[in-house]
């Protein structure tokens, strides 16, 4: 059977199993990138107190140390990398996470898509699909299936991840935050940080959900 003539529930699925392969090179990518910002970690290195004397710096000027100096050149650097790597992860994710959700609900209200759709602001910036926003909804359709319940956790566990990430991002924007908001705020972050595992986690088992949702077009298909 060549490309073109491929049923349309295969071609969906290859379409899915595309973004979550994408959400896991980030990913990968991305713990790779926080393995080695860890590397460069004041905490972890042994400091050297070896300097150099600069001639062209005034008499009385401190001396250089050249280990601490790279050391934070090399610092700054994997730090703003494994941010970037981040948003790229968190992108690819959400994408997997929404598009896996967008394909499920297509094939539950009894349409034949071909492929996931995606509409493309920018390069990392896609818009969420309609009737998803801002977490996809719960899908009781799937309730038959033998993974429904932990893909109900693994929503839940977005949507909280969601609503922190939020949170966080209206307190940033305050001028000026009380003791208590300032607590809030950090403990927000530190729940949001978990949106981009919590998204691919999401789209795993909706990947899953998706098979399952596609048995009847597959048993129709194969008479």
């Amino acid at each position: 059977m060549t490309r073109t003539t491929m049923p349309w529930f295969e071609t969906l699925t290859d379409s899915v199993t595309a973004l979550g392969a994408a959400a896991l090179e980030a990913q990968r990518a991305w713990q790779g990138a926080q393995v080695t910002t860890h590397h460069y970690d004041y905490l972890r290195l042994r400091p050297l107190e070896g300097t150099v004397t600069d001639p062209g710096r005034h008499h009385g000027a401190p001396p250089v140390y050249p280990f601490d100096n790279t050391v934070a050149v090399l610092a700054t650097f994997h730090m703003a990398h494994e941010q970037a790597l981040r948003k790229v992860f968190t992108t690819a994710a959400l994408s997997y996470g929404y598009g896996a959700a967008w394909a499920i609900q297509q094939v539950i209200d009894g349409h034949q898509p071909t492929a996931v759709e995606l509409t493309v602001r920018s390069p990392g910036c896609f818009v969420i699909p309609d009737g998803l926003a801002p977490v996809p909804p719960a899908m009781p359709a799937l309730d038959g299936w033998s993974g429904a319940k932990r893909f109900e956790q693994a929503r839940q566990r977005m949507e909280t991840a969601d609503t922190a990430n939020e949170y966080a991002a209206d307190l940033a924007d305050e001028d000026y935050l009380a003791d208590h908001e300032a607590s809030a705020m950090h403990d927000a972050e530190t729940a949001a940080a978990e949106l981009p595992d919590a998204a691919f986690a999401y789209g795993q088992l909706a990947e899953s959900g998706l098979r399952y949702a596609l048995l009847d077009a597959r048993h129709k298909h194969g008479r």
